[in-house]
């Protein structure tokens, strides 16, 4: 937290809650990505008491305005304020919770590396949103919103065209190092763990990215869906250098 930020004496943000930490008998800390000040570490003090006004306020995915008081290490939450309460829908749904929880760690570990954090936020939000209303599978908005987040990040797969020599030709062959590849640059061994993919993958791919849920409704689930989720979310490990956690609990989708 910069110096700035440390002499006032109270900050005010929209916040979306990632996660929680049980601290001592009442307290919790809670890890928060606000479009102002990016990722903030902050303890809510005796809010697992039954009579904290605002405890369950502070739950995972909740999006809130926080108002808090910056500190050496930790801020502490004097104030929140519901803004859209997300988590019961979510966690009454355990794809959706699962979905849930790679969505935050993705856009923690985002935001970690130094990508600006008010359009993380806002991509963030509208996919939680998207994920408590219900309307659209929960496995389409996580490989939707991992194309778009890792675009904002700088770290785009190319989906029209070769990533390598940028023609325009049919994409056959995939790695997670740089992309969609077309058959002479997947066959060249430059590039490891190159696989085959479906010709009807790549359009697919590019209506994820455009949110064109229409079109990506009109693409059959089961293999092609779970396909290209695998690729994304290779691609988006490679692109962090470090493996998504959550993922472990992801549902497959059937």
């Amino acid at each position: 937290m910069s110096k700035a930020l440390s002499r006032q004496r109270t900050v005010r943000d929209s916040a979306i809650v990632l996660r929680t930490y049980d601290l001592g008998e009442t307290d919790r800390i809670v890890l928060a990505l606000t479009p102002s000040h990016a990722l903030v570490h902050a303890v809510a003090k005796g809010v697992r008491r039954s009579s904290s006004k605002f405890g369950a306020r502070l739950e995972p995915f909740m999006l809130v305005d926080l108002e808090f008081a910056p500190g050496k290490k930790l801020a502490t939450v004097s104030q929140v304020v519901t803004l859209k309460a997300y988590t019961a829908p979510i966690m009454a749904d355990y794809g959706a919770f699962t979905v849930a929880s790679v969505l935050v760690e993705l856009a923690e570990q985002l935001v970690r590396h130094e990508t600006e954090a008010a359009n993380q936020f806002r991509l963030l939000s509208g996919a939680l949103a998207a994920l408590a209303a219900g309307r659209i599978s929960p496995f389409r908005i996580l490989d939707s919103y991992a194309l778009r987040s890792l675009h904002l990040a700088g770290w785009t797969m190319a989906l029209g065209s070769c990533a390598e020599s940028q023609e325009h030709g049919p994409l056959a062959y995939f790695s997670p190092e740089i992309g969609l590849l077309c058959r002479d640059c997947g066959r060249s061994n430059r590039y490891d763990r190159v696989k085959p993919v479906s010709a009807e993958l790549p359009p697919y791919l590019s209506a994820l990215a455009a949110g064109d849920w229409p079109l990506v409704g009109q693409v059959a689930p089961g293999s092609l869906s779970c396909e290209a989720r695998g690729l994304i979310m290779d691609y988006v490990q490679w692109q962090l250098e470090r493996p998504l956690k959550s993922l472990a609990l992801l549902e497959k989708e059937v």
